[in-house]
């Protein structure tokens, strides 16, 4: 058992290991999904910032030939070149300028020129090439300016744009937009997380500790009630219905056990008594002989009654023996009979019981698909057998027994046994299948309570079910069980 605790240890270690590696790789998920998408943030305003500044490049070189060929006035070219330089669309496009390759300003819509502007225009003078300039100028780690340029047509002017990058506002517009939000999400997220991993836990936990007590010897232990049924809380809102029948099936266990245990008890109690009862005798016959108390003429009669009492020892013996192994059945011995004769001759054998207690027995047997059966033929015909002498034993006098068969479908017939009988409680008819279990505690009833148990094994053996229920007609106990067809084999 120490061993089995262990392992249940190990296993709830291994949960709350699991649990830990899960959190951490969504941490990791969550800082490489985070890193990704600033990556993603970050190029896209650079690449906005790009298409402004090539924008606004192109559009000044278009515009500047479109003045000076309308306007042959130099000075009213200059002004309204001027004027569209300080236009609010190219404010926002940064500092624009029109120089000539000798890096001479000729216009601008900024103040005074610095140490940025000349850096650019160096850069500029210095293309040779017929297409768009542009370059990068990172003046710091959060701040750079890009520089664009293009010619003028056949001018020898250049249009020059420098727009700034502050990605210092890019960080702030995305820790505000974009990681706040999800930090607060993903906080939340985690604090859900571990809560209802928590609450999960508690009832394996819970199941886990009553197992362990189970295993010390207690079978009064029992895991919570609030565990085993969904309930309206909040706290039950995590249960699964596999945690509550797990949880249910455990209790249930447990139940069965200790019932086993409290009918094992009384059954050695049973059985002690019924073996010492013909050990007495047995006893007292041949200390009566050995002494001369019985005389040699007597002695014939005297050793059949202690083969008679010897044989209800071997029985008892049989029983418990018979019922550890009738599950099993040998598929070599399985062979097609005749429900019908099989249900005749037994009705026939049992005529002299039914007629002590002046008992009718009605049989409605469906002929339909025929009447025939598979399986190993003595086991169950020792079903029928069973159910039927323990209907004849809680039938009263003059009461009334109907079995009844018809075919279920191609692979299973069902039959019915039912009595007018005193019934069983609905809390007792699942019980009644379990080994050394009586309906009646007392001693008013003969046998171990091995009967239905039999049953049970031989047809659980050929796969088989058996249940107990309340007969509508008579008002007793109705036995519902199936057999095997012979269609079965296919």
């Amino acid at each position: 058992m120490a061993g089995s605790y262990k392992n249940r240890t190990i296993s709830t270690d291994f949960a709350v290991f699991l649990n830990t590696f899960l959190i951490i790789s969504t941490v990791i998920v969550f800082a490489v999904l985070v890193f990704i998408s600033y990556q993603n943030m970050s190029n896209k305003f650079l690449h906005e910032r790009f298409t402004v500044a090539t924008d606004a490049c192109t559009d000044v070189a278009s515009d500047y030939l479109l003045i000076t060929n309308r306007y042959e006035d130099p000075g009213t070219a200059a002004e309204l070149m001027d004027i569209y330089l300080r236009s609010n669309a190219l404010q926002e496009s940064g500092s624009v300028f029109i120089a000539d390759g000798a890096g001479n300003i000729y216009f601008s819509n900024a103040i005074s020129p610095n140490a940025d502007v000349a850096l650019a225009l160096s850069w500029v003078t210095g293309y040779t090439g017929s297409g768009l300039f542009q370059q990068v100028n990172e003046i710091t780690g959060t701040f750079s300016q890009i520089v664009t340029a293009c010619r003028i047509g056949e001018t020898g002017l250049y249009s020059v744009v420098i727009t700034d990058v502050d990605y210092a506002e890019m960080i702030r517009e995305y820790m505000t937009v974009v990681f706040y939000p999800v930090m607060v999400a993903f906080v939340a997220a985690i604090a859900l997380f571990i809560g209802f991993t928590g609450l999960t836990i508690r009832p394996l936990r819970d199941i886990s500790r009553t197992v362990s007590q189970v295993a010390d010897g207690d079978l009064t232990a029992r895991v919570d009630d609030k565990y085993t049924q969904t309930g309206d809380s909040t706290g039950m809102l995590t249960l699964s219905s596999d945690l509550t029948d797990m949880a249910r099936n455990v209790n249930n266990m447990i139940e069965v056990l200790e019932n086993q245990e409290k009918d094992r008890a009384v059954f050695i109690s049973s059985v002690a008594h019924d073996i010492r009862t013909p050990l007495t005798s047995i006893n007292g016959f041949v200390t009566a002989m050995t002494d001369g108390t019985i005389p040699p003429e007597l002695y014939e009669k005297y050793l059949l009654r202690i083969k008679a009492e010897a044989d209800k020892i071997k029985n008892l013996v049989v029983s418990m023996t018979e019922a550890s192994s009738l599950s099993h059945i040998e598929t070599e011995l399985m062979e097609v009979f005749d429900l019908k004769s099989a249900l005749e001759d037994l009705l026939y054998e049992l005529e002299p019981q039914f007629k002590a207690k002046d008992i009718t027995c009605e049989t409605r047997i469906d002929e339909e698909g025929g009447t025939y059966v598979y399986g190993e033929a003595q086991l169950l015909c020792r079903v029928l057998l069973n159910i039927v002498t323990n209907a004849i034993k809680f039938t009263p006098e003059g009461g009334k027994i109907i079995i009844s068969s018809s075919l279920e479908d191609k692979t299973k017939r069902l039959i019915t046994v039912e009595d007018s009988g005193p019934g069983v409680e609905p809390d007792k008819r699942n019980r009644v299948f379990e080994s050394f279990y009586k309906v009646d505690s007392s001693r008013k009833q003969e046998g171990f309570g091995l009967g239905l148990y039999i049953c049970k094994q031989i047809l659980t053996g050929h796969g088989q079910n058996i249940r107990l229920e309340e007969s509508r007609e008579l008002g007793g106990a109705l036995f519902i069980f199936t057999f095997p067809t012979p269609g079965s084999k296919d």
